[in-house]
């Protein structure tokens, strides 16, 4: 299988008291290119850690998780918890997209400007045109110049969504994307992303409650408190 993504018996538990907190015990998975892995369970069953240590902003008790990045000299495999909190920083701004529930837009910026955001940030201006024809894409072409309070919820997470792909990412990691959205704009937004992501041949992993959204995905991860 030509994968993306490994994460490889990984555990992770926390401080609770004079106690430790058991979050995530041995868990693996392996997600290949244009796929869509679901994370679903109750709160507090380790769905944000997870995506946490996939963003290298935790780093795991054991195991080890891998990215395969397409690099100029050819495939990379990173094993990201190796790295230190810098190199990290820089392959979250490289190589990792992620979608908030809460669309943490940059209230000064518009559309636009929030969209190209990380190709400034990244050197990759090449990309500007495709970023925002993918904005036409997602419904927003008449809204480039408008800043994030002037759009509606869903307006908002497709600039996200937006956003976050805009520097092509390999790994997209989504965190409850709808949990802000009324039912209607929660499916669209969702078949949007899906499509978005299986389109530019990246892996994502998205944490959900809402099992209509989970079964969209290409696996589903159950994980329990």
């Amino acid at each position: 299988m030509n994968w993306i993504l490994r994460v490889a018996n990984v555990s992770k538990s926390f401080p609770d008291g004079a106690d430790t907190r058991s979050v995530l015990s041995a868990e693996s998975l392996t997600i290949g290119p244009g796929e869509v892995l679901a994370l679903t369970g109750p709160s507090g069953s380790g769905k944000s850690t997870l995506l946490n240590l996939l963003a290298g902003t935790l780093l795991p008790d054991s195991g080890h998780l891998l990215l395969r990045t397409a690099a100029a000299s050819g495939d990379e495999v990173i094993v990201i918890d190796e790295l230190s909190q810098a190199a990290r920083t820089r392959l979250r701004r490289r190589y990792i997209g992620y979608v908030f529930q809460f669309f943490n837009l940059v209230p000064t910026l518009t559309v636009r400007e929030n969209v190209l955001l990380p190709l400034e940030l990244n050197g990759l201006q090449r990309l500007s045109d495709e970023a925002l024809g993918r904005l036409s894409t997602l419904g927003l072409a008449d809204r480039l110049d408008d800043f994030p309070d002037h759009l509606s919820g869903g307006e908002q997470q497709r600039t996200a969504i937006a956003r976050a792909l805009a520097h092509q990412p390999v790994l997209v990691l989504a965190d409850e994307p709808t949990g802000n959205l009324d039912a209607e704009n929660a499916e669209h937004v969702v078949d949007l992303l899906i499509g978005q992501v299986r389109a530019l041949g990246s892996a994502m992993v998205l944490a959900t409650h809402n099992e209509s959204i989970a079964a969209q995905a290409d696996q589903i991860v159950r994980l329990a408190p």
